[in-house]
């Protein structure tokens, strides 16, 4: 089920309704009901997918429970936790990129009675996000960060918790899974915030990246045809763009649980206005990085081991990011362009001259050169395959190219409404990092009046665009 669709807006107040007039074993049985026809919206078959998950970890975490209360050890069902996880993943999501991979090294061409035929598996909404979860539950409990979740269905609910099912947050099993334990009743405060938060997601994603989508699309599918100009656009628009798609949805999700008495630990935090690629990562997609820091980095010896050793692990981590984006060798060059930054900063600020002359540097040229940095990687995130271009890491750098060549060519119209939606947003996102506190100190924008009718002003717009239109789906929801 998309967010951003009058499906929800019928779905949300029901589940809500019903939720807070259950007893709490009732309530654990109402969410999780309602996260499977949450997730069975979008295909049913993919349904079977998540609860293999839910029940081989959940079984591999009641055996990691039974050997380690007899003292024996229980690596073998962490190892079976992960395989499972990680197989599932792999067949639904890079099996065709491993065909293709191979029938390119073995240099099988189609008509090559050796060459592999991909399989064309479609990839699993949110696969990449709930097997996550499921391995690092079963890691955390091997590790004693938790014990095993009193029943099956309970670690389904956190499993399948389908505020953040589809696009994350990726929430440990530390911080939801003790939340279902308690009955949870209506809360105007909770309410309050939790529909600030949800309608700030619904701002981001209908009223600024999917109204950028259209300009975006249109340069990419044919990027030879338009100016370097109009690329450029087109490669800041897509670094907004995709902020907001993905911020918003972590807001529609972080407001939805808010509703419902949840609290989801925050995904972003106003990432543009850092002033590294390092403290970039820190502040984009937080769950995931962080995830990546406790179950890659660390486990690969993190800072602990030699100064060369330490730039190879961070500049893995970033290639794993890549490749856990999507399955193409576009997404890994991605990752590699991040890691080659980040190993850059850290060698570079090693040397306390450099550091404290950056240091120097007007924040908004630090904040512009991260920003930079951020869109002209993420072009080859946003490639896609063209037949008179090439593969999608192809399509990248013709782009990239392209965008120095200060050549002539067609130009979109711009939508300069929109762009002054984002300059609103960026502005509120600045002060709140510049002023602390400005804006939950403002009395005018605290006024209940205010914030109840900018609340029903912009979900009122945004259920008549969704009762017109075709929902744009999440960007996220490809990986």
């Amino acid at each position: 089920m998309l967010f951003n669709s009058v499906h929800f807006f019928l779905f949300a107040p029901v589940v809500f309704l019903v939720y807070f007039m259950l007893p709490l074993r009732l309530q654990r049985i109402w969410l999780f009901l309602c996260s499977i026809y949450f997730y069975a919206v979008f295909q049913v078959p993919f349904v079977a997918l998540l609860l293999f998950s839910i029940f081989w970890t959940y079984g591999c975490m009641v055996g990691i429970d039974r050997r380690k209360s007899v003292g024996k050890s229980a690596t073998l069902f962490l190892v079976l936790a992960v395989l499972g996880n990680l197989s599932l993943l792999f067949v639904f999501k890079y099996l065709d990129f491993f065909i293709r991979a191979l029938n390119v090294f073995a240099g099988y061409e189609i008509c090559d009675p050796n060459y592999y035929k991909p399989v064309g598996f479609i990839v699993p909404m949110g696969i990449s996000f709930f097997t996550l979860q499921a391995i690092s539950a079963a890691w955390d409990q091997y590790r004693d960060v938790i014990e095993k979740p009193k029943s099956g269905y309970r670690f389904g609910l956190y499993l399948s918790f389908f505020p953040q099912l589809v696009a994350g947050p990726i929430i440990r099993a530390k911080d939801l899974i003790d939340q279902f334990e308690q009955r949870h009743v209506f809360n105007l405060d909770d309410f309050r915030l939790g529909m600030q938060r949800l309608t700030m997601g619904v701002f981001k994603k209908t009223f600024i990246a999917d109204q950028l989508g259209p300009y975006v699309d249109t340069v990419y599918a044919d990027p030879g045809a338009y100016s370097s100009g109009s690329l450029w656009i087109a490669v800041f628009f897509h670094a907004v763009q995709i902020y907001c798609d993905f911020s918003g949805y972590s807001d529609i999700a972080i407001g939805t649980a808010r509703v419902l008495g949840f609290r989801v630990p925050e995904n972003f935090d106003r990432p543009f206005f850092s002033t590294s690629m390092t403290e970039f990562w820190r502040r984009w997609h937080i769950s995931f990085s962080s995830w990546l820091r406790d179950y890659v980095y660390i486990p690969l010896g993190g800072s602990r081991v030699g100064v060369s050793r330490a730039y190879f692990n961070v500049f893995m981590v970033m290639l794993i990011s890549g490749l856990w984006h999507g399955a193409d060798w576009n997404f890994i060059f991605w990752g590699g362009i991040h890691g080659l930054f980040m190993v850059a900063e850290r060698y570079l600020f090693s040397f306390s001259s450099i550091k404290a002359g950056f240091d120097r540097i007007p924040l908004p040229i630090r904040n512009f050169y991260t920003f930079f940095v951020f869109a002209i990687a993420i072009l080859f995130f946003r490639a896609k395959p063209l037949p008179e271009y090439g593969s999608a890491i192809e399509v990248g750098f013709h782009i990239f190219g392209n965008l120095f060549t200060f050549r002539e060519g067609l130009s979109p119209d711009l939508p300069l409404t929109i762009i002054g939606l984002a300059a609103v947003l960026f502005l509120i996102e600045g002060l709140q990092v510049n002023k602390p506190g400005f804006l939950e100190n403002n009395r005018l924008l605290q006024s209940s009046v205010i914030q109840i009718g900018l609340i029903a002003a912009l979900l009122s717009i945004a259920f008549i665009i969704y009762s017109v239109t075709v929902s744009q789906q999440f960007i996220y929801f490809q990986f």
